[in-house]
């Protein structure tokens, strides 16, 4: 019987652009093109698992965003070559899937992938799964049908960013490993990385740019900086987790305004969703 040690081994990738042009989302990591960068097949081998238990299909699991995005990867020791384990040697476990073995056997002998997330740099269009005032016939995502339950009061005057912003999505660590800390690990580890990069996040736009903006009346500092506005499309049943980062329905800045009101929230794949806001401050030697 092997098990696997503690881990604080994170690895990066970022935006894989065309590297992803021959993923296929109707197939498992384990049958993806040999062009596919490992690292994103690890991250994918911890998604599928933990988001199919949820019931969410595979087709589901890959979307535009994952060729732009930031992703992180974090790394479990593997004590033998056993091709099941748990966090603790010596810990009863099941037997392992075919899941198992593929993910295990594309890691590298030492570090087994348990745990991803992933940052989606600006624009964002509007919620799909929510009607707004700026939201096109076509933008709706067609299971979009939130239950009135749901949705917030109609009396209330809608409040939402102009400015760009980061999204964080796609946190799943494996079960076994859920009690060492890891979610932690990898919203720290994104957090951290936006806060000291915001120029590769958001590139600074050019002077021709920024004389553009201010021609047509456009605030360039709003429509193209990004300032540390940050957010999370949370399932509802964790948003106690994002809530430790700072994390709210509400934005509210330091002098009690708000800055952007609750959203309706939304069911996606048959869960609830909310979204949740935050700032992190930025680096300021990096701009």
């Amino acid at each position: 019987m092997s098990g696997f040690g503690g881990t604080d081994f994170v690895s990066i990738l970022t935006p894989p652009g065309d590297a992803l042009a021959e993923y296929d989302n109707t197939k498992s990591f384990s049958q993806q093109a040999a062009s596919i960068p490992q690292l994103f097949l690890d991250a994918m081998s911890v998604r599928e698992e933990v988001y199919s238990a949820q019931g969410v299909p595979i087709e589901a699991e890959f979307d535009n965003d994952d060729a732009r995005s930031w992703h992180w990867v974090v790394y479990a020791s593997q004590a033998g070559k056993s091709t099941s384990g748990s966090p603790q040697s010596g810990m009863s476990h099941s037997p392992s899937t075919k899941a198992d073995d593929a993910r295990r056997a594309s890691a590298s002998a030492a570090q087994v992938p348990v745990g991803t997330i992933r940052l989606i740099p600006p624009p964002h269009g509007p919620n799909p799964y929510i009607q707004t005032a700026q939201s096109k016939d076509g933008d709706r995502h067609p299971d979009a049908d939130p239950p009135a339950s749901l949705r917030v009061d109609a009396h209330v005057e809608r409040k939402h960013p102009t400015e760009p912003y980061i999204k964080l999505g796609r946190l799943a660590v494996l079960p076994e490993f859920r009690s060492l800390g890891l979610s932690n690990v990898l919203v720290n580890a994104a957090l951290e990385y936006a806060s000291k990069n915001p120029d590769l996040i958001r590139p600074l736009p050019s002077p021709t740019t920024l004389e553009f903006d201010k021609l047509h009346g456009k605030a360039a500092e709003e429509a193209d900086v990004w300032k540390g506005l940050t957010m999370v499309h949370s399932q509802v049943s964790v948003a106690s987790l994002w809530k430790k980062f700072g994390f709210a329905e509400e934005l509210i800045n330091n002098k009690g305004e708000t800055e952007i009101t609750k959203e309706d929230r939304w069911i996606e794949e048959g869960i609830e969703h909310m979204g949740m806001w935050k700032k992190i401050r930025l680096d300021p030697g990096r701009l």
